[in-house]
């Protein structure tokens, strides 16, 4: 199998981070913008989250949505400028989680069109979450494999 030039194994790996850091940068900005609405569809699951860590009752539901927004617009913008691609891909995986989870519990609707909607949201979250973890453990090493 032919090797990569390295050249154009940075220009890649610049380009998926570009593409991954899309995503949180414009979600982020506008959740910022615009928090009631996903802070009102985030109610129960938050309700569950502070009954299991009851330090979030300092926090209402508006600044936690906004907090996770932070996290995407800032970890988001670093990944695009190639600062700290491990630890900012890590924490927006991190931040994923609970977004994903509050966001698109398909598995509370019934059958039908939401549930379908809801369940294609969760699953393209999921395959963010593979992306940025690809990045975390990846960058920094040699993608190109060692001649046998």
């Amino acid at each position: 199998m032919p090797e990569i030039p390295p050249r154009y194994d940075d220009v890649g790996r610049a380009l998926s981070r570009l593409a991954l850091a899309a995503v949180f940068v414009s979600g982020g900005r506008h959740v910022w913008r615009h928090p009631d609405g996903p802070a009102q569809g985030a109610g129960d699951f938050l309700k569950r989250c502070r009954r299991a860590v009851p330090l979030l009752d300092r926090f209402t539901d508006r600044q936690l949505v906004r907090v996770n927004a932070a996290v995407h617009l800032t970890a988001g913008a670093a990944l695009a400028a190639g600062i700290a691609p491990a630890a900012c891909s890590a924490a927006l995986a991190g931040s994923l989680v609970p977004t994903t989870l509050a966001a698109f519990p398909f598995w509370t609707q019934s059958e039908g069109p939401q549930r379908a909607r809801q369940q294609g949201d969760f699953l393209k979250n999921l395959a963010l979450a593979g992306g940025l973890l690809a990045v975390a453990v990846g960058d920094g090493r040699p993608s190109r494999r060692a001649p046998r």
